[in-house]
């Protein structure tokens, strides 16, 4: 048997591919929620790294009804309000942005993001997935989904952007400082 996701050779029957770790248990529809989304809608929206999230995905609704369960993703702990853009997240990412805003707040607000990205992201794609389903027929679905999910690639270089631009701000401002000092370091009064 030939595993779908790393196309590996594996053992027939095997529920778990040995070398990627996808579970391989299918079911006859698919399923990978409690809506019947399956694994390929989910796939044809994310887009890039779609194994990392069908795996995560299972974990919320492998009891057979639907539960946060507790999921680690490094992208959203180092990255929250970007990554919530690249994925079209964007009520998140305002919420996000205005909570970053307390002051206090942010690695608290890093470490959830880091534990409930993966579920938050799992809620927005089922909820996507639903919307095209309901305004789609099943023969032009995947290419729509493709469409309406997937992930925005010039968040990235913004973000480089701005982070550079930030960066020579706090060069700047510290050369100021410093030079603030010198200037006036040595007089007493």
């Amino acid at each position: 048997m030939i595993c779908p996701y790393c196309k590996e050779t594996i053992q027939d029957g095997a529920s778990k591919c040995r070398h990627c770790g996808s579970e391989l248990n299918l079911d006859a529809a698919n399923r990978i929620t409690n809506d019947s989304t399956t694994r390929e809608e989910i796939r044809a929206f994310v887009g890039n790294n779609s194994d990392y999230y069908v795996q995560n995905f299972f974990q919320f609704s492998k009891t057979g009804t639907e539960k946060f369960c507790p999921t680690w993703n490094w992208s959203t702990f180092f990255f929250t309000f970007i990554w919530m853009l690249y994925r079209k997240m964007y009520v998140q990412a305002v919420i996000t942005f205005v909570v970053f805003c307390i002051p206090g707040i942010n690695i608290i607000l890093h470490i959830v993001a880091g534990v409930a990205g993966n579920y938050l992201y799992y809620k927005h794609v089922n909820k996507k997935i639903a919307e095209v389903r309901s305004t789609r027929t099943q023969q032009n679905l995947y290419p729509i989904l493709q469409e309406e999910g997937g992930v925005h690639k010039w968040v990235i270089w913004v973000a480089v952007v701005f982070s550079m631009i930030l960066v020579m701000l706090f060069f700047l401002l510290f050369a100021s400082i410093v030079a603030l000092i010198g200037k006036f370091g040595g007089m007493t009064l």
